[in-house]
């Protein structure tokens, strides 16, 4: 049914993006809150000593590798869990798109992991330019993609039907 309407356009998963950066950045500050927090019970527990430092933020930055990949593991979490439980992150639930393989299905966890790499940080939208009139970043045409716009009823309906579900 979706796989008929029209696809989205750069200007719309662009706005999308933005508004998911929103989230993102509320979300990494939570992570960043659980990782003091961690720190501090692992401190108390005597599984490690914050004595070589000046605090919790201190320790974690002298392991940063460790919380940049806790941090990234967060990023992809975000995307690949809604776009595969749902077709939609929150932003593009606002902006009305849905993104679902070419024969309407949803996409599978493989297409999600693939889509975000390659993707380019979003940067891969800028395809639709190279390819105009086809609507298909370069995400959508290397994993079998597509971004679809839904109208206010369809995201209506679309969106209803979860809650009932």
């Amino acid at each position: 049914m979706y796989h008929e309407s029209p696809r989205a356009g750069l200007f719309r998963r662009l706005a999308a993006i933005i508004y998911d950066v929103l989230i993102l950045a509320a979300l990494w500050m939570l992570a960043m809150g659980l990782a003091l927090l961690l720190v501090t019970i692992l401190d108390k527990l005597g599984l490690v000593s914050l004595a070589a430092y000046q605090d919790q933020a201190d320790f974690i930055q002298k392991h940063s590798i460790w919380f940049q990949l806790y941090s990234l593991l967060v990023f992809v979490w975000f995307y690949v869990y809604f776009w595969v439980k749902a077709g939609q992150t929150l932003g593009m639930r606002a902006w009305r798109i849905l993104l679902i393989q070419a024969d309407g299905s949803p996409i599978t966890l493989k297409q999600g992991l693939l889509r975000l790499v390659v993707s380019l940080l979003g940067l891969g939208n800028f395809w639709l330019w190279i390819r105009w009139g086809q609507g298909l970043a370069l995400q959508d045409q290397i994993t079998n993609t597509i971004v679809v716009k839904l109208t206010k009823d369809e995201s209506k309906e679309l969106n209803l039907h979860r809650k009932a579900g």
